[in-house]
């Protein structure tokens, strides 16, 4: 019986000690400065939702902005953006924005205020 009960807690220090050890490797991968430096690579600078399923959203790619269409379909990129100044933004490509009319349209007005 005393062996037992020895056995016992050497296999279940020993599987402690191995969660332990897991866990704190799984912490160092996840939360790794690495992965820190790819979550500010790809930004959501602005949405603007249209609908209840329909939003549209500036993202900013490392020095590059696009504006992007989601709704609960599927996902188009819409234009590039070349920043300009920091609250002005000239829209590339308006020809090939044909997926939504008024985005069309809003393209255009922001192109033609600048």
């Amino acid at each position: 019986m005393n062996s037992y009960l020895i056995h016992f807690a050497t296999y279940t220090f020993a599987m402690i000690g191995f969660i332990g050890v897991a866990l704190f490797i799984y912490k160092k991968a996840m939360f790794s400065p690495v992965q820190n430096k790819n979550r500010e690579f790809l930004k959501v600078e602005n949405a603007l939702r249209l609908s209840s399923s329909k939003t549209i959203y500036v993202i900013k790619a490392g020095n590059e902005k696009f504006l992007i269409a989601g709704d609960t379909a599927n996902t188009t990129m819409l234009a590039k953006l070349d920043k300009s100044s920091d609250n002005n933004f000239e829209i590339y490509n308006t020809d090939n924005v044909t997926e939504i009319p008024t985005i069309k349209n809003l393209a255009q007005k922001i192109n033609n205020r600048g």
